[in-house]
């Protein structure tokens, strides 16, 4: 496994980047979570006419965003439009993560199986 495939591997958040040759239309493909068939189906209607190849990863690694491309792109406007992609894909990461149903219930059930560790004086 090369540094590339490692840094991946480890990372909190990593994604295979495709897009156009500009950087304007690109998709983030999750390379260190689990898709369900429907998502793949899902994807492979929604590449159809765009032109995206595959230009590298993104991830976040120790809190560090980074942004790995197989060749340099053609300008720095294509550099910061994917950059910036990856950066808004993340939040919405976050905000998907926090904002989840039964997070309640799941804080719950772990503050309940901790041990009591309080001694009677």
């Amino acid at each position: 496994m090369n540094l590339v495939e490692r840094m991946a591997v480890d990372a909190t958040h990593a994604v295979y980047v495709m897009s156009n040759p500009d950087g304007t239309d690109c998709e983030f493909l999750l390379l260190n979570g689990t898709d369900s068939e429907s998502e793949r189906e899902c994807l492979r209607t929604r590449w159809g006419g765009r032109n995206l190849r595959g230009v590298g990863i993104a991830l976040i690694e120790r809190g560090i965003p980074r942004v790995i491309f197989r060749q340099e792109p053609s300008d720095f406007l294509t550099v910061l439009r994917l950059t910036a992609a990856f950066a808004q894909y993340v939040v919405e990461l976050a905000v998907n993560d926090t904002l989840r149903a039964d997070d309640g219930v799941m804080w719950c059930e772990r503050l309940y199986t901790l041990a009591d560790t309080r001694t009677e004086a």
